[in-house]
């Protein structure tokens, strides 16, 4: 059948655009990081994601905030893909909950019918969504732990499939002075069938590091933070990433992934005003693929 054939072209598209990911599990765009500060700082975040932006890096790191917050992300992608993510913290304190949503389209992909040809017969879509409900708490003075809830939705021309899934995280504060650890389990869940078969969750382990140097730079602490990122069955990276505050409101980022299969560097900018922290970061891509541009904007509020 033709729809048939439709469905393989696309699904075959998809897994070319995935493949940096390490692409041999599905939902791929599960395992690209938010937050512009993440992503300039090598997504080595587990052991510093604090307020919206916990909730995906984890969760754990909601108990951190100290006002409600929300995080906005757009991240132009590369070979045409959008990635957007925003998260709302809604409670702080004793009990944290926040509520975000992640998605991934990609646009413009060309049908053509059963014999080849040059002009494609119309364009279709395929769509990634993710909806998760996070919470945390603290245990004595530096124990954080955390879970989400993800309700998770694919969709390519005329198959679709949805799923559910856990995260599960714990932050350990003042290992000694400055130094800050995190573990999370993300995606422990499974998806309904896609067509004939289930997308396989990329199932993943992250932990890491935050710590302050000890010494100043333009009268501040730089922060440095690393973190291991395993996907089972998939692929082991090790993620660094650097931050140092200059003057008072602006920040530069840096950062470095040895195992990315296409893509290493990372650098970003920050710049803080009151309540509002806006945050760039720049991701090269190998083999001709382009560069990854993200943007996001944090708030605080009461």
């Amino acid at each position: 059948m033709r729809s048939g054939l439709f469905s393989m072209i696309i699904l075959f598209t998809l897994n070319t655009v995935f493949a940096q990911t390490g692409g041999k599990i599905g939902m791929a765009y599960l395992k690209i990081g938010v937050d512009a500060r993440a992503a300039a700082m090598g997504e080595a975040y587990t052991a510093i994601a604090r307020d919206a932006a916990a909730s995906y890096w984890n969760p754990a790191g909601l108990a951190l905030s100290e006002k409600n917050s929300a995080l906005f992300m757009h991240n132009a992608w590369i070979q045409g893909v959008n990635h957007e993510f925003a998260a709302v913290q809604l409670f702080n304190g004793l009990h944290n909950l926040a509520v975000s949503l992640n998605m991934m389209f990609v646009s413009g992909i060309e049908l053509r019918g059963e014999q080849a040809s040059d002009n494609p017969i119309g364009e279709t879509s395929a769509h990634n969504v993710n909806l998760g409900l996070s919470y945390a708490t603290t245990l004595g003075n530096d124990w954080k732990i955390g879970g989400q809830i993800k309700y998770l939705y694919e969709k390519y021309y005329l198959e679709s499939a949805s799923g559910f899934a856990i995260d599960l995280g714990i932050m350990k504060q003042n290992i000694f002075s400055d130094l800050s650890w995190g573990l999370v389990v993300q995606n422990l869940g499974s998806m309904s069938k896609l067509r004939n078969e289930s997308t396989r969750l990329p199932l993943s382990l992250r932990t890491g590091i935050g710590y302050y140097l000890p010494f100043t730079f333009f009268n501040q602490k730089p922060l440095f933070a690393a973190d291991l990122f395993y996907v089972l069955d998939d692929i082991t990276r090790l993620n660094l990433g650097l931050e140092s505050q200059i003057y008072e409101h602006f920040s530069v980022r840096a950062g470095y992934i040895f195992g990315g299969e296409s893509y290493g560097v990372t650098a970003g900018l920050g710049f803080r005003f009151a309540s509002y922290d806006i945050a760039y970061a720049y991701i090269p891509f190998k083999y001709n693929l382009g560069d990854s541009h993200r943007f996001s904007l944090s708030v605080k509020f009461d």
